[in-house]
């Protein structure tokens, strides 16, 4: 087994791992050693010291933690009468913080006790692993319980000569648990971890004026003071912070940096090295057509849509020589990305290529079909419709269309990137929905081109700020829709508590009276043993009891691709009033009539989600509902997450909430393609060092673009490791 780096040991292979522990450690996402020397503390304890008997009085006042020495003399098991709750107690001598960890000392009446009870003790754990008579050091949170002070479950060790150092005396990282893995378990494989000889060989990478001048210390030496402090003395409940987080932040985002541009420079050399031809427009004639069109729309283009639909155009033509477009169209909820898109595919039909349109679901491609025949209808003789639900008869005709040119514009899901389908000439590439799209379904599609280089435009209806879309998306250029067309009515939103759900009720019901159509929103399809949330399907079942079956619609992720269509038609036809759903509704369904949606357990999606549903509604001529069904007793987080959405409908700063208060990987999601797994760099906070890590990166592509130089190899080498995968994709440009 290969052990040269820290980004080539399995993480199954170091001590006190093995197997099966790497695989709970795989769900956090830890695969290899730097891995987990990355997966750092959530906070620290100050244990270089015992805690006398008066000391922990005093912490006990405060609900705090204490640690001590203490003889247990005595087990007793304690009953609530006769039929009540059973515990477990024990007394316990607490020793001077200078006792000698093995010898329990004369007892004495007047000597200081503490009990320690346990509601839970399975197969009597505590007595059998420490029994009457043993000297143990003690972990846990003091409390003075009728006028005895107490620890409820205390951490207990054996007290011996050699006490673990990960243990005591020192600082001791607490680390957030991993399923059955606890924090003690984490912290002795971190601790035994730190010990190996390939954290030593962890090469610093950057010249030393800049490290002098950013106070950068060496990478190795910072990884091990953000496990175990020594010199630095982090507050209470203080997470990882200082100048040695800084310094393994401001590696990983000049490492995203450099794997940014250089993904960005192979999509330009793509176009410029390849032996077939770019797809290029004729600027002047296709902005006179394009103009033309947008006056025929039934709405006038807001100066966004313009704006993003003039820079497109410029791409299109090529205004760079022989560079391919690669940009991110961004707007809020709303505000008419799809008709840019539609404007961009017709300028490409123009100029007699071809244009195909992925969409992350098939209820958003029969949408986006349905719009573009409405809108265009000129056009859609031109274009077809290719997803899965399709029959192999007719998927065939549409291929065979797209290789003979017979179809200039293809609207479609995953169905688009399958070995079978080929272009004739394909000219634009349009994703919608980016984020739910790997680079590599992109690839794909630039290789069934046929003869031309692809220009891309890729869209989110995820407002990003634009620090965290540049860090993002950066091999893209970006353009920004920020406001909504004229006429939008605001969304008026409430946050409810559970217990007002006969309230609810009977609003709802004056709704249906109104004629209006309503959005019910779970986040569960079926009912979990784990979490005590409904699901949509009881909840549907419920509803239809409410409001009459035959009112009442079901749909959902696992629902065949037929049923999904039928459910949605029938909805937008008003046939079905009540939609009762999970998030499959969440990106793109456009029902005017659908002017009410409450989000049921609403502290469970994640705010910028939250405000992707609320989307669903306020596209009609009525005044628009968003009901927020939260827990009747909220902690203060989900509580600040819901009143910000209630404050606000600005997708923009919805999402700079959202980024605030979860950080980009969870705010984007895990599997967020493209998105570097940052584990210590924070978009936010960081911002200063973003830029200057970019700045360093463009000094050295400038030079070396491919990284070739001798001296740029342990680097070249350093970006595969860290980003593995994704490093050839950017490559691959």
């Amino acid at each position: 087994m290969d052990r040269q780096s820290v980004w080539e040991t399995d993480v199954r292979y170091l001590k006190g791992v093995g197997d099966k522990l790497a695989q709970i450690f795989s769900k956090a996402g830890v695969h290899t050693l730097w891995d987990l020397l990355l997966f750092l503390p959530r906070t620290y304890q100050d244990r270089r010291k015992f805690h006398s008997f008066e000391e922990m009085q005093s912490l006990a006042l405060g609900d705090d933690f204490v640690i001590g020495l203490g003889v247990i003399e005595k087990f007793s098991k304690k009953r609530a009468g006769p039929r009540g709750r059973q515990w477990k107690e024990a007394l316990v001598r607490v020793l001077p913080p200078d006792a000698g960890v093995n010898t329990p000392g004369d007892a004495s009446p007047l000597d200081p006790r503490i009990l320690f009870t346990w509601f839970r003790d399975p197969r009597d754990y505590a007595e059998k692993n420490f029994p009457e008579g043993s000297v143990v050091v003690f972990r846990g949170k003091a409390k003075i319980f009728r006028s005895t002070l107490q620890i409820v479950h205390p951490e207990l060790q054996k007290s011996t000569a050699d006490l673990p150092p990960w243990e005591f005396g020192g600082i001791v990282p607490i680390y957030k648990e991993i399923s059955s893995l606890s924090t003690r378990v984490i912290r002795k494989i971190m601790a035994l971890a730190l010990e190996r000889p390939e954290l030593s060989k962890i090469p610093d990478i950057f010249d030393p004026l800049l490290m002098k001048e950013l106070e950068l210390e060496p990478i190795a030496k910072s990884i091990q003071e953000l496990h175990f402090p020594k010199e630095w003395e982090p507050q209470k409940d203080e997470a990882p912070s200082g100048k040695y987080l800084k310094r393994i932040a401001f590696e990983e985002l000049f490492m995203m940096a450099i794997a940014m541009s250089m993904r960005k420079s192979e999509w330009i050399s793509a176009g410029e090295g390849s032996s077939k031809n770019l797809a290029k427009i004729d600027l002047q004639t296709t902005s006179v057509l394009v103009d033309d069109l947008s006056k025929k729309l039934p709405f006038i283009l807001t100066k966004g849509q313009q704006s993003a639909l003039n820079e497109i155009l410029l791409d299109l033509s090529l205004k760079d020589g022989k560079i391919p477009m690669h940009r991110l169209l961004q707007g809020d909820v709303g505000s008419g990305k799809t008709i840019v898109a539609f404007l961009s595919a017709i300028a490409m039909m123009n100029n007699h290529f071809q244009v195909a349109m992925m969409a992350p679901t098939e209820i958003l491609a029969n949408q986006h079909y349905q719009n573009f025949s409405k809108f265009f209808p000129e056009y859609s003789g031109k274009c077809m419709l290719l997803k899965g639900a399709l029959t192999a008869k007719k998927k065939k005709e549409v291929r065979e269309a797209l290789s003979n040119g017979n179809c200039q514009f293809v609207i479609g899901t995953q169905a688009l990137v399958a070995d079978a389908t080929m272009f004739e000439k394909l000219g634009l590439i349009v994703v919608d929905e980016q984020h739910r799209f790997g680079v590599k379904q992109r690839l794909l599609m630039k290789e069934q081109s046929g003869e031309v280089v692809p220009h891309l435009l890729v869209m989110t209806a995820t407002p990003i700020p634009r620090s965290l879309a540049l860090t993002i998306y950066g091999d893209l250029n970006l353009s920004v829709i920020r406001e909504k067309p004229a006429g939008r009515i605001p969304i008026e939103t409430h946050l409810i508590k559970q217990k007002a759900h006969s309230k609810l009720v009977e609003r709802l019901n004056r709704f249906l009276e109104e004629n209006r159509q309503i959005y019910l929103v779970y986040p569960l399809v079926e009912e979990s043993e784990e979490l005590d949330l409904k699901d949509v399907t009881t909840a549907h079942a419920e509803w239809s009891q409410a409001f009459g079956a035959s009112k009442v619609g079901l749909l959902h992720g696992r629902m065949k691709a037929k049923e999904k269509d039928a459910i949605m038609q029938s909805f937008k036809q008003g046939d079905i009033r009540v939609l009762v759903a999970t998030t499959v509704i969440e990106v793109g369904v456009d029902v005017p009539n659908a002017s009410v949606i409450v989000i049921e357990h609403a502290e469970r999606f994640g705010l910028s989600q939250l405000h992707q549903l609320r989307g669903r509604v306020g596209r009609g001529a009525e005044k628009s509902y968003c009901v927020l069904v939260g827990p009747d007793n909220p902690g203060p987080l989900s509580k600040e997450r819901l009143e910000a959405l209630v404050q606000s409908d600005d997708g923009f700063f919805i999402a700079e909430k959202d980024l605030e208060i979860r950080g980009p990987g969870e705010f984007l999601g895990r599997k967020q393609s493209g998105m570097p797994g940052f584990r210590v760099a924070h978009i936010i906070r960081d911002m200063e060092l973003l830029e200057r890590a970019r700045t360093e990166a463009e000094k050295i592509l400038s030079r070396d673009p491919r990284l070739e130089s001798p001296k740029n190899k342990v680097l070249r080498e350093m970006i595969e490791h860290w980003w593995g995968g994704r490093m050839e994709l950017a490559l691959g440009g």
